[in-house]
């Protein structure tokens, strides 16, 4: 009996794997290129297929795929979005799979804005994501260049380490490389903030703690070797000291706190600078606050680059959700990238794209006033969102507004710097983007604003002095080091306050 009662428990197990294959469906998905998928069912449960590169974070949930492929789904309702980066424009469908059902679906996703036909790339300056990973995430966002923060020092403690033996620069074509040994240094709430060592040709140690050494230690060591610094966000507690001292290469303008679904808006404990005003206290707010805070430091007479970076592999967002574009006028490499973002021909977005001329003139040059002299230029937006508006921008204060692209006239006597910005609508998270500065000069005239060095010798008195109290400090030379670097920086604010006041101070 014993027997026939398995006999029958088995011949149940077949027949129910039999209908369950049975009642499978079907869907292939055609791809022309590497793509990001969303494939989700009713319950908004994401399906994945073999030989993807997945990736989980938060409320994200997509896998990367070179090419078409076929997966076995239950019957019932599904959204498929297919996506490649903000150049093109996504696909997105519902569809219901019945019992044995085969789909075919062909995701289109026109190349509306071809930046590197007109000679811009794009790059992704903080990126956590797997090595082996690259080559198929790069493809698939085209995205030209990501430095992969294999070296990481999280709390004053490695979290992870560099290969050993890979070359620096890895290339996968002509125009999409990714480099292997970049570090970033974090150490946040009371320690000095973070940045990004990018271009490493050799691994640099760390030695040293929470506190100390000041960040300008391994800037220092960064620029020794020809690569660069990033302030990967402009409101670390250091960052003006660095940029004061001539650390900082460029500057995250269009951070990892804007991801694909929100905002984060929690700052204060992690170690940035006060927010002074509540309307900074918004999610369109936070973009507000981080540009306000990049003006006053160009309106101290710094040229400061913008830079933009996503912390995929950590925050809930694709690799290039949040970057940063490059002009070139030679043909695609790391360096020449590099020294074109050190230039300042640049713009960072995680959305619209923003083009900036004035008088034959691009972000990253430079113009010399004259007297009488009247400048014409334009500001170019695409995007394959919606555009809410377009902002022109001189010393800190909006000139201009428009809805659509537009030509300007513009006369002035004051030096400094213009430059515009752009912000989309009907988006969970602000989608943005600012250019880099081209600066004005005059004969005899200062570009500096006291007011906004006044500003930054009270935070970096704030600092210094929370600095002074900190008990956990290994020696009293470890506390004093850090001290002397924000009074360092205290020097040169002190020496801009004191210059006459700016024609047009900011209100």
């Amino acid at each position: 009996m014993q027997s026939v009662y398995n006999l029958s428990r088995s011949m149940l197990l077949l027949l129910s794997c039999i209908f369950a294959t049975l009642a499978a469906a079907t869907l292939e998905v055609r791809l022309t290129s590497p793509t990001r998928i969303y494939l989700t069912n009713a319950k908004g449960d994401l399906h994945i297929p073999a030989n993807s590169a997945v990736y989980k974070k938060g409320k994200e949930g997509h896998f990367s795929i070179a090419r078409t492929f076929t997966i076995e789904l239950p019957a019932g309702q599904y959204t498929l979005t297919a996506e490649k980066g903000p150049e093109y424009e996504p696909f997105r469908t519902q569809f219901t799979l019945a019992e044995s059902q085969t789909l075919a679906i062909e995701p289109t996703l026109p190349h509306r804005i071809p930046m590197n036909r007109r000679g811009w790339y794009s790059a992704d300056l903080h990126n956590h994501r797997k090595l082996e990973d690259m080559p198929l995430l790069l493809l698939t966002e085209d995205l030209n260049f990501a430095p992969t923060l294999t070296d990481w020092i999280w709390e004053g403690r490695p979290n992870s380490t560099p290969p050993a033996n890979l070359a620096p620069i890895q290339r996968i074509d002509a125009t999409h490389s990714f480099t292997t040994i970049d570090k970033e240094i974090e150490r946040l709430m009371h320690g000095p903030g973070a940045i990004d060592l990018i271009g490493l040709k050799a691994t640099i140690p760390f030695e040293g703690d929470w506190l100390y050494p000041p960040n300008s230690h391994f800037a220092a060591l960064a620029h020794k070797q020809g690569a660069y610094v990033d302030a990967e966000k402009i409101m670390w507690r250091d960052v003006p000291a660095l940029v004061a001292l001539g650390h900082i290469d460029f500057a995250g303008v269009v951070h990892n706190h804007f991801n694909r679904h929100a905002v984060l808006l929690e700052t204060d404990r992690w170690g940035m600078a006060p927010k002074d005003k509540p309307e900074y206290r918004t999610p369109e707010g936070m973009a507000l606050w981080t540009l306000d805070i990049y003006y006053r430091l160009l309106n101290c007479g710094f040229h400061l680059p913008v830079s933009a970076g996503s912390a995929s592999g950590v925050m809930p967002s694709p690799i290039g959700y949040n970057r940063v574009y490059a002009h070139l006028d030679s043909p695609f490499t790391v360096p020449a990238f590099l020294a074109a973002m050190k230039q300042g021909r640049s713009f960072a977005t995680n959305g619209p794209m923003l083009f900036l001329t004035l008088d034959g003139k691009h972000p990253g040059d430079t113009i010399a006033l004259t007297t009488g002299r009247k400048l014409t230029g334009r500001i170019d937006v695409e995007t394959t969102g919606t555009l809410d508006r377009i902002e022109l921008i001189h010393n800190g204060r909006i000139i201009n507004t428009s809805s659509h692209s537009f030509s300007f006239e513009f006369a002035t006597n004051t030096a400094g710097w213009i430059t515009a910005r752009a912000f989309e609508k009907n988006t969970p998270s602000p989608r943005y983007a600012q250019s880099s500065p081209i600066y004005l000069t005059k004969t005899g005239q200062s570009a500096v604003n006291p007011e906004d060095a006044r500003y930054f010798i009270q935070w970096l008195e704030r600092e210094a002095a929370m600095y002074r109290a900190e008990t956990r400090f290994r020696s009293a030379k470890h506390r004093q080091a850090m001290v002397d670097f924000f009074e360092q920086a205290l020097a040169v604010y002190r020496k801009l306050a004191a210059q006459p006041p700016a024609s047009n101070p900011r209100p």
